[in-house]
């Protein structure tokens, strides 16, 4: 498919950026625009609410020339624009008028969706910092027929507009109804103008002007009073009026005009309506129903549904005649269809005229009088005609409707499977499952891809049971069609979701049956990933390095890197840092694509910066970890606070900071992590490990509270569903239960507890990412002072990770295991690599003995690192746990300290420590 994902107006008609164009015989009404331009310098929002035909559009465009310093983005909604995606991107469009850069990185959140979908609050606040560096000056954003968007997001992300507007910026809404925005709450604040029908009303004056001054209809005080009161200031009614009246010459035909108009019981359009219409010759009533359908005309749609030659001069002839038609824009061109050209090229449509044409459409109350004229006087052809539209149409999305209004059925389905990948890519999801599900059950049944596609807009929003019933289906379609492609691409998608779900043994099964199919690169490279990632779960380490080495070669050994291989980013998991060679590979990737990306802001630099800081740590390379940490949630923050993408880097940023022990930088990234973990809505089968990762930091910290319930939440997540817990998690549990068990001094039962992980970890290589049984139980034994065993469980951890090349196990677990390393560097076992560990610490320097002036005493090594302790005014309990030993250690360490420096309490030791200069 040839598409251009780099530009927001593709399949954005030009003319909804544009006012529609003044005709020469409207009145001033300045009272009006001296009211609109005095909103427009004290309210931050201007509401022109009223019902159709009072001329809301034609006040606002009317604006524009009288207030010449204002900068005004023109943005004219129709149904089309209930997507959120849609929306938001012709917002951005509209606002790209004013200054090209404006949007620019809202508009990349957009097209670079991730699997948490759509956040309209996330993007219009990117907008809103957007507008604040890019559009200094004064402006206003006007959006012409609001209530044709009923889609409750799109509202969520107005209202959040309104509550964070820029001071420079002013916003003007036109609608029929209320909309369902905070309207109390800026009436009471004082920053809502309105316009209602009270003001919106011809005065009587006013419509003497309009129809006596302007259309030269010489009504007589008397009449004009009767039609004042029928039309009650209607503007409709009265353009309407002086329509029926053009052809009226006698006094008698007037008199009996006005007697028919005042004795009709129906609505005044309506007879107005079927006034004008029967009026015209037979040429013009039957060129009015025909284009009816439209929701734009030009001459060479026109020309394609009526079959007229001449349908450029009937348009012009309309127009001069004022038969409700409104000039668009005056041949502004089409810019807006790309993508689609070949695809319409492709299925045999009558070549479509791209040289600019003038625009026009029918005021919204005679294009629906026309259409329910139509259904009447010409049921059998309203498909026809919509046929036609959609041959000649070069708008993606009204040829969809043109088909699906036509009940074609087939034709429908066929563009959509076209162009679905498109919308999808767009972010179009709303669209998309309105059309599919607007087609009948067998006909989206006999097009599975259809299906597939409609599986996509279900699994961004969360709901698996839908997800997994259409891609069931999806793959009985494409099994029956013979289309492999389709097959593995289903299947892919269903391992996706047992592995979501925690199934791992289907997941393998699936991408292992996926993998025999003639897919994509991209599509193999996901399916490997996640094959190798299931695998390795599962203890089949073996093939998972297979699967592994086979993604890695689809990918080119240098240069740039396959823009379809950017989409793979996001199924590189710190996991296969593990593997042989693997953290090399990651960080090629990592190089390639971040040189590709460059310095835009956009998610896709978020998840490369993100990976970039874990392997950083993995190489325990801490301050690198920590300054492109830090960098990541800048980023983060300027893509309106990402809600998955940003976990890692604020995960893994707090264990860099904890591994220094350096906890005043930890707190704020709880709240980071927090805010960004939904524990409602089906959790991730991986959850409970984030949660350990956050535990072990509280522990660290001494703040055991927190971590008690860190721990409550991991166990609640796997309680609600017990089939889901993978093995990495059962690990996690384990671990965070031991150090809970351990701190209250239960130090058997912590044993006990350590002993199933130990187990499990023979067959979850990838656990040893996020820590080490044997070095929890290396630390737990020194903290009974059995050493020996300490040693005996420490050494094999500090041979397989020196192997790995991959230190970070031992940052994980922060100042905690210093005293171990410590105890290993003093017994000479792997002495040179537990003083590099001790050194990024940064514990490398070890205490030295100090003599006590007078007493001729010295405290040994242990009791200074207890008296640096005691000094800084920590508890028994703390010293013991930051040191670990046991806590009667402690007491006799202290004892010890005491009597070599002649003190009698703590307050005393810390004072003579202080005196002498000893710490």
């Amino acid at each position: 498919m040839d598409t251009q994902p780099g530009e927001p107006s593709n399949w954005l008609a030009e003319t909804k950026f544009h006012p529609p164009l003044l005709r020469e015989d409207i009145i001033p009404r300045q009272h009006l625009l001296e009211e609109m331009r005095t909103s427009l310098e004290s309210h931050s929002l201007t509401l022109l609410s009223a019902p159709a035909g009072y001329g809301k559009s034609t006040l606002l465009t009317a604006l524009l020339p009288t207030y010449p310093d204002l900068s005004v983005a023109w943005l004219s909604l129709d149904e089309e624009d209930n997507d959120p995606v849609r929306f938001l991107t012709a917002l951005i469009v509209a606002l790209q008028r004013l200054n090209p850069n404006c949007g620019n990185t809202a508009r990349s959140l957009l097209t670079s969706q991730t699997m948490q979908g759509i956040d309209v609050r996330r993007v219009t606040s990117v907008l809103i910092n957007d507008m604040l560096e890019t559009l200094c000056d004064p402006f206003a954003l006007f959006l012409d027929d609001l209530h044709r968007i009923t889609e409750p997001d799109i509202f969520a992300a107005l209202d959040y507009l309104l509550e964070h507007l820029p001071p420079q910026m002013h916003l003007v809404v036109s609608t029929r109804v209320d909309p369902p925005l905070a309207l109390a709450r800026l009436r009471a604040r004082g920053e809502l103008a309105e316009l209602r029908l009270t003001e919106l009303r011809f005065s009587e004056e006013e419509t003497s002007t309009f129809l006596n001054d302007h259309l030269r209809l010489s009504l007589s005080p008397a009449e004009l009073t009767q039609l004042q009161s029928c039309t009650e200031g209607w503007a409709v009614g009265l353009r309407l009026f002086a329509s029926s009246l053009d052809r009226l010459n006698s006094a008698e035909d007037r008199m009996a005009f006005f007697q028919n108009l005042m004795q009709t019981d129906r609505n005044v359009f309506e007879f107005l309506a079927e006034e004008v219409f029967n009026r015209q010759e037979a040429k013009v009533r039957d060129f009015l129903l025909e284009t009816a359908i439209l929701p734009e005309l030009t001459t060479t749609l026109c020309r394609a549904v009526t079959r007229r030659v001449d349908a450029e001069s009937m348009l012009e002839e309309l127009y001069r005649r004022n038969l409700f038609l409104v000039q668009i824009s005056p041949s502004i061109g089409q810019r807006n269809s790309e993508p689609l050209v070949s695809h319409l090229n492709q299925l045999q449509f009558e070549t479509i005229n791209r040289e600019p044409e003038t625009r026009y459409r029918y005021h919204d109350l005679f294009a629906e009088f026309l259409r329910h004229k139509l259904g009447l006087a010409w049921p059998d052809r309203v498909s026809e005609l919509h046929l036609r539209a959609a041959n000649a149409e070069s708008d993606p999305t009204r040829v969809v409707n043109h088909y699906l209004a036509a009940n074609s059925w087939q034709e429908a389905a066929g563009i959509i499977e076209q162009i679905g990948t498109e919308m999808f890519n767009r972010g179009y999801l709303e669209t998309l499952s309105r059309w599919i599900n607007q087609l009948p059950a067998s006909v989206r049944e006999s097009h599975p891809r259809l299906l597939h596609y409609l599986s996509y807009c279900h699994f961004w929003k969360g709901e698996w049971t839908q997800v997994q019933v259409l891609l069931e289906a999806a793959l009985r379609g494409f099994e029956a069609a013979g289309d492999e492609v389709g097959q593995g691409e289903v299947l892919v998608n269903l391992a996706t979701c047992a592995a979501g779900q925690g199934d791992l043994e289907r997941s393998v099964e699936l991408h292992s049956r996926a993998l025999t199919y003639s897919i994509p690169a991209h599509t193999r490279i996901e399916a490997l990933l996640g094959s190798a990632l299931a695998k390795g779960a599962w203890g089949d380490w073996e093939q998972s390095e297979r699967d592994f080495n086979a993604a890695m070669a689809l990918f080119q050994p240098s240069g740039k890197l396959d823009p379809i291989h950017l989409l793979t980013l996001p199924y590189f998991h710190p996991d296969f840092a593990i593997m042989p060679k693997g953290l090399e590979q990651l960080e090629r990737i990592c190089r390639q694509a971040r040189s590709q990306v460059g310095d835009e802001i956009s998610p896709s630099r978020l998840a490369i910066e993100e990976l970039t800081t874990v392997l950083h740590l993995f190489r325990g390379q801490l301050a690198e970890a920590i300054r492109v940490g830090k960098g990541a949630l800048v980023l983060r923050k300027q893509l309106g606070g990402h809600p998955f993408l940003s976990l890692n880097a604020a995960l893994f940023l707090m264990v860099a900071h904890a591994a220094r022990g350096d906890f005043a930088a930890v707190d704020p990234l709880f709240n980071v992590l927090f805010l960004g973990v939904d524990f409602t809505n089906q959790p991730a089968p991986d959850l409970p490990i984030y949660l350990f990762y956050a535990g072990r930091v509280r522990w660290l910290q001494g703040r055991l509270q927190k971590a008690r319930e860190i721990y409550e939440q991991m166990c609640t997540l796997v309680e609600a569903d017990t089939q889901r817990e993978i093995p990495e998690v059962s690990i996690c549990r384990a671990w965070m239960q031991s150090l809970l068990v351990m701190t209250e001094g239960r130090f058997g039962e912590a044993e006990h507890i350590l002993r199933e992980p130990e187990v499990l970890e023979q067959r979850d290589r990838s656990s040893t990412i996020h820590g080490n049984t044997r070095l929890m139980l290396a630390r737990l034994y020194l903290q009974q002072d059995r050493q020996e065993q300490a040693l005996a469980e420490l050494a094999p951890a500090l041979t397989y990770y020196k192997q790995l090349g991959i230190p970070y196990a031992f940052l994980l677990e922060g100042q905690s295991l210093v005293p171990l390393l410590r105890l290993a560097v003093e017994q000479g076992v792997h002495e040179v690599y537990a003083a590099y560990l001790l050194e990024l610490l940064g514990a490398k320097e070890v205490p030295q003995p100090v003599s006590m002036p007078g007493t001729g005493e010295t405290l040994t090594p242990r009791e200074v690192e207890v008296l640096r302790q005691i000094v800084q005014g920590v508890s028994n309990r703390t010293i013991a746990e930051r040191l670990v030993i046991t806590e009667s250690t402690v007491k006799t360490h202290i004892y010890h300290i005491f009597a070599k420096m002649e003190v009698s309490n703590r307050t005393e030791a810390a004072a003579r420590s202080r005196d002498l200069g000893l710490l």
